[in-house]
């Protein structure tokens, strides 16, 4: 099960370098729930990350999201996993308001990544947007 995002700042928080903050982005790639073969389409494969991701969402009742996805990268998978539980059990308006990547900021994650796994955050988030828009 994954943590909510209080919990997930609390795993972030005493993490004072990289090397841990590394290793604990692994460690939550490993949460990520299984992603079904027939969710692993064109339609919500994510272009332009370093490896392949694919991110699809469910609606609730409660006008709260879901978001299920996977990627083939520890490392990008965890950041997905990241992204997934601030964006989880939310609504549409919460999640159009959120500043994404600040949030990762917070969390110390995005200094040490490289370029091309930035522009794959910053993909990540604008198909988490794009998942919300679509199904307001």
């Amino acid at each position: 099960m994954l943590p909510n995002s209080t919990q997930l700042i609390a795993l972030f928080e005493p993490l004072s370098n990289w090397q841990d903050r590394y290793r604990q982005i692994i460690q939550l790639a490993k949460l990520l729930p299984e992603f079904p073969d027939q969710l692993r389409t064109e339609e919500n494969q994510i272009v332009g990350c370093e490896n392949r991701v694919w991110l699809t969402c469910k609606k609730m009742d409660q006008q709260t999201f879901i978001f299920y996805g996977d990627s083939e990268g520890r490392i990008v998978k965890g950041l997905l996993t990241i992204l997934i539980i601030l964006a989880n059990d939310k609504t549409a308006e919460q999640i159009i308001q959120m500043d994404l990547l600040a949030e990762l900021r917070k969390l110390r994650i995005t200094d040490e990544l490289s370029d091309s796994r930035q522009l794959g955050v910053s993909n990540i988030i604008t198909r988490i947007n794009t998942l919300t828009q679509q199904n307001r």
